[in-house]
C-alpha cells in the first residue's frame, strides 16, 4: 500500500504542485481494512475552485488501483475551518504530512 500512496503523491505533485499533502482517516490511524479508501488533504494556495481541482485529481488518480477521498483546501480556508471546530478538518490537519513544499 505504501507504493500506491507514494505513486499517488508523486502524481498529485506533478498535476498541481500542492503546498502540502496530509494522510488522514483510517489509514493514518492504522485502522483500515483491506478495501478502505485513502483519505488525503491536499493544501494548495491560490485555488479558485476546490471542486475543480479535486475532480482533476480524482481523474488523474483513476489509473491507480485504490479508492481515494481527496479533500482540497487553501491555507486560508484551513485556518478558518480549524477555528470552526469541524471534525473532518480537525482530523485532517492532525494527520501525517506526506509531502510539503
Amino acid at each position: 500500500m505504501d507504493n500506491i500512496i507514494d505513486n499517488a503523491i508523486a502524481l498529485i505533485v506533478r498535476e498541481i504542485d500542492p503546498d502540502k499533502i496530509i494522510l488522514f482517516g483510517s489509514r493514518n490511524k492504522g485502522e483500515c481494512l483491506e478495501h478502505s479508501d485513502i483519505d488525503l488533504l491536499v493544501i494548495k494556495s491560490g485555488v479558485e475552485s476546490r471542486r475543480r481541482v479535486a475532480q482533476k485529481l480524482h481523474k488523474a488518480l483513476f489509473a491507480i488501483p485504490a479508492a481515494f477521498d481527496i479533500l482540497v483546501e487553501t491555507p486560508e480556508r484551513i485556518a478558518k475551518l480549524r477555528n470552526d471546530d469541524g471534525f473532518v478538518i480537525s482530523e485532517a490537519v492532525t494527520g501525517s504530512v506526506l509531502y510539503e513544499r
